[in-house]
């Protein structure tokens, strides 16, 4: 499941954010001052899994689900005193992405809005936290290497050397050049500002037909290595969320939104993180499955299960788009268009898996 960590400053407008994305879990909206992390979870939803539940009729449909968590809001110069709180650094560690909040409307008692300054001292932040942690864990390093020499040490400290000029001239690490080894052992440090960042301009209601526009004016600025810009009305998407389908389609359209926060936010969040889907079919259910790009048949089946990875055998595979023309899976194989795959076979977006196994 994909977790992704909204932030951003108090007044923000990131916990009416997560309430648009998270409709049933009944956030209060407005109550700045309090230091809480709230959890929820969205459906993504996807039109192909939707036609193949229409083809199969299974007894359940099982979109892929993203996990949201809005954090504690925080303010200029709360990494430099004492560090992030614990909780704080606990729960945002364990996000794949950060989906950053700014400001692009007027708010009563808060500065004009600058979303490129309120994302430049946010980034500071946590460019900072990032520096106090790998500087500390560095000088632990070199008094251990000095005790207990180890062959791998000194690729490490060089690491973090790297790391820690990069952080001063206040560069985020997921813009350094890393090698597999690199970025893995550098990923067991969690550091914040290696996570691809999704930096969300939240618009006031008189904008809300403009989102596109607004996106297009910061993205050369604020887009870079691992970041992407979209922007959204957090209000306006808060009412959305608790229509019907039919009524929030109709609300939609008379505002002129082609497209819910929640459907364009996940779709920039795939294409951040190099995330593709498929699916398997069947009687009982219709599913999607998230993977990252790359991923071969026989981790794509520890998705599902970690006996079909351990006893793959092989992958009945057809692609969306050819069982589509032939609406079932007899005439899929009687055309030769569904194959058996081996363990090695790259899984592609909108595949539709049967995976053969014996445990």
């Amino acid at each position: 499941m994909l977790r992704i960590g909204i932030v951003g400053a108090p007044g923000s407008g990131k916990t009416s954010l997560f309430k648009a994305l998270t409709p049933s879990t009944g956030v209060e909206v407005g109550a700045r001052g309090k230091r809480e992390i709230h959890i929820g979870q969205a459906k993504v939803q996807d039109p192909r899994l939707d036609e193949l539940t229409r083809i199969f009729h299974p007894e359940r449909k099982v979109n892929a689900i993203v996990e949201y968590v809005d954090m504690a809001g925080f303010t200029k110069g709360e990494a430099s005193r004492s560090g992030f709180e614990a909780q704080f650094l606990g729960e945002i560690r364990t996000c794949e992405a950060l989906l950053h909040v700014v400001r692009s409307f007027p708010y009563p008692g808060l500065p004009e809005a600058d979303p490129l300054r309120d994302y430049s001292i946010d980034l500071q932040e946590f460019i900072l936290s990032d520096h106090i942690i790998l500087e500390k864990r560095l000088e632990r390093l070199k008094k251990d290497t000095m005790k207990n020499p180890r062959p791998d040490a000194a690729k490490e400290i060089e690491l973090l050397d790297r790391c820690l000029v990069a952080l001063a001239e206040e560069k985020p690490l997921r813009t350094l050049q890393l090698s597999l080894i690199e970025s893995m052992l550098l990923k067991s440090y969690q550091p914040l500002t290696l996570k691809p960042d999704l930096i969300v301009v939240n618009v006031a209601e008189t904008q809300v037909s403009e989102v596109e526009a607004v996106a297009a004016k910061y993205r050369p600025t604020l887009e870079g290595t691992g970041s992407q810009v979209v922007a959204a009305c957090s209000m306006i998407e808060m009412e959305i969320a608790e229509l019907d389908e039919s009524s929030a389609r109709e609300f939609m359209d008379d505002l002129g939104i082609e497209t819910s926060a929640l459907d364009r936010l996940v779709t920039a969040s795939y294409q951040l993180l190099g995330l593709i889907s498929f699916f398997t079919v069947g009687d009982d259910e219709v599913r999607a499955w998230t993977i990252p790009a790359g991923t071969n048949a026989r981790s794509a089946a520890g998705a599902v299960h970690s006996d079909m990875e351990r006893g793959f055998i092989r992958a009945d595979v057809v692609g969306y788009v050819d069982f589509i023309a032939r609406g079932n899976l007899a005439a899929c194989r009687k055309d030769g268009v569904q194959r058996l795959e081996g363990k090695d076979y790259i899984v592609k977006d909108g595949d539709i898996i049967e995976v053969r196994f014996a445990v």
